[in-house]
């Protein structure tokens, strides 16, 4: 009898000292994606050249115009200033180090003003914050700046120009190839699909995004204030872009733009490439047509109010917890479009009511997940009964 009831005890304790399965976070919604009714909108897509949209968090709205690679003329800079900020990271709303005009970019003026290149006119010597710097370089396309960013990130352009061309890798842009800082050289080249892609990334930092938002470049020196080339900044949602043009290139201009649709703040980002025009005006028009387009588009549906249950916690012996909304699922996109819905999330073994847990996804929209009930770990009852795993 002593020997059984050893016996028992012992497998009483390993039952409840063995360690509990761990809890799992699952979808309970009806539907596990959405498809918005009718059919795939038609967006005014340039005749001539290359265009892409996408929706981030959501997809690709289209594109069109084929996928060879092009001269990218002056939009290479976006690549020049996400290179450097990822390297120099600036802190938003900060002017960064100060940095100083070389000998060299000095000379190369007079080259450059004979071809014609848009330039800050720097000066030997002259010194430069990191945010002036990048505003010279995106709002009036500074060749001249183009260069001394790579000179002191790099030591020389063509150490900068790798670092360019790794980073392209990276990002998945399989039809780039830089050769130049500033995009001047029509051996320089890309797609619209990977000007998208590169976008969207530089739109991520918050001091790029800041920078690309303004109007005009107003000198620290108090010089003249200049304006920039992206003339659709304010109108139709557009929040930021470049503009590029040479004559191998012809009109290019890239571009981000938001749209409140539902719940959701929509960013927008195309490209439209090789417009043959006499400057990138051509280009920005064929933009303008295309966010209208992409806007009037949009369209959203509310999958869960806040506080419904859209998924549970699972403790691994039977036993479920409801997890809540805390705010509406509202998700976005176009007619004939599926978004899935996903759940992003783990448990403890034990919380309180009201416990954030992680998120629900449906395409661009992210909702936190909170715990509809107190979690508690299985009971004893359970735990002594439980089979081996």
């Amino acid at each position: 009898m002593l020997v059984l009831l050893v016996l028992a005890g012992g497998l009483v304790a390993g039952q409840l000292l063995r360690p509990l399965p761990k809890p799992t976070v699952t979808l309970t919604l009806a539907k596990t994606s959405h498809t918005f009714a009718g059919s795939k909108p038609s967006l005014a897509w340039p005749v001539q050249g290359q265009s892409a949209l996408y929706v981030d968090g959501v997809g690709s709205m289209g594109a069109a115009g084929g996928s060879a690679s092009i001269p990218t003329a002056s939009v290479a800079k976006v690549m020049t200033a996400y290179v450097f900020l990822k390297s120099h990271p600036l802190a938003s709303g900060q002017a960064g180090p100060v940095y100083t005009v070389s000998r060299e970019a000095a000379l190369r003026l007079v080259g450059q003003k004979r071809r014609g290149e848009s330039l800050l006119e720097v000066t030997a010597g002259q010194r430069l914050t990191q945010r002036k710097a990048l505003e010279a370089l995106m709002i009036i396309s500074a060749n001249d700046v183009a260069h001394e960013l790579a000179r002191w990130d790099a030591g020389n352009p063509t150490a900068f120009v790798a670092k360019m061309n790794a980073a392209a890798k990276q990002l998945g842009m399989t039809g780039t190839r830089y050769t130049d800082p500033s995009g001047y050289d029509s051996r320089t080249v890309s797609t619209a699909a990977d000007q998208v892609k590169l976008l969207r990334a530089a739109m991520r930092i918050p001091a790029f995004a800041e920078i690309v938002s303004k109007r005009t470049y107003v000198p620290s020196d108090g010089g003249a204030m200049r304006v920039g080339g992206n003339m659709l900044l304010g109108q139709f949602g557009v929040v930021g872009g470049k503009t590029g043009f040479t004559d191998a290139a012809g009109g290019n201009y890239v571009f981000a733009a938001r749209k409140r649709v539902g719940d959701v703040n929509a960013l927008i980002v195309g490209a439209v490439m090789g417009q043959r025009s006499a400057s990138a005006v051509g280009a920005i028009d064929a933009a303008k047509n295309l966010v209208a387009g992409a806007q009037g588009a949009l369209v959203s549906a509310t999958l869960a109010p806040a506080g419904q249950q859209v998924a549970q916690v699972d403790d691994g012996m039977g036993g479920t917890t409801p997890v809540t909304t805390k705010a509406p699922l509202t998700v976005i996109g176009w007619p004939g479009l599926t978004v899935p819905v996903q759940v992003k999330a783990s448990a403890p073994h034990e919380a309180p009511q009201g416990t954030q847990l992680g998120t629900v996804s449906a395409g661009a929209s992210r909702v936190p997940l909170v715990l509809g009930a107190d979690l508690a770990e299985p009971p004893m009852t359970k735990r002594l009964v439980r089979l081996a795993d």
